[in-house]
């Protein structure tokens, strides 16, 4: 005779097995406006150009790129709350979280857009907790 533990095991996998069970909601991508990637487009060519260069990928003195191939597998598998989080603290080096936060997610709206996320009716807000549940991770090749 199985266990009690087992059977019950078995009893929930055959219920969430069930057409119309709910199941998690998958993760949604980013959202933000363009108008905000403009903004974004305005203070990155402050804050960060110099490092990360003209195209996200051609800086003066060794920032990383921060699109394409180099962004994609560094922060294609994550969600923008760590993305966030890093830029944050981190950025720019010379005055680290010297930014406000409504700023560091405009430049993260402009990086998203330059990374082809498409836009939306809401701006990506500043708020780690609800940044945390958007996605990076795209579906397809």
């Amino acid at each position: 005779m199985p266990s009690p533990t087992i059977i019950r095991s078995t009893a929930l996998a055959l219920c969430l097995a069930l057409p119309g069970w709910p199941a998690a909601a998958p993760a949604a991508g980013p959202t933000y406006t363009a108008g905000q990637a403009k903004r974004g487009q305005t203070s990155y060519q402050h804050w960060c150009q110099t490092c990360h260069g003209s195209d996200l990928d051609n800086g003066e003195f060794g920032g990383p790129p921060l699109r394409g191939s180099w962004f994609r597998s560094h922060w294609g598998n994550g969600d923008v709350g760590a993305l966030f989080a890093y830029v944050r603290t981190a950025m720019p080096p010379d005055n680290p979280s010297g930014l406000n936060d409504t700023t560091y997610v405009d430049i993260l709206a402009f990086i998203l857009q330059a990374n082809g996320y498409p836009t939306g009716s809401a701006e990506l807000p500043p708020d780690a907790n609800a940044l945390s549940e958007m996605t990076l991770r795209r579906e397809g090749p």
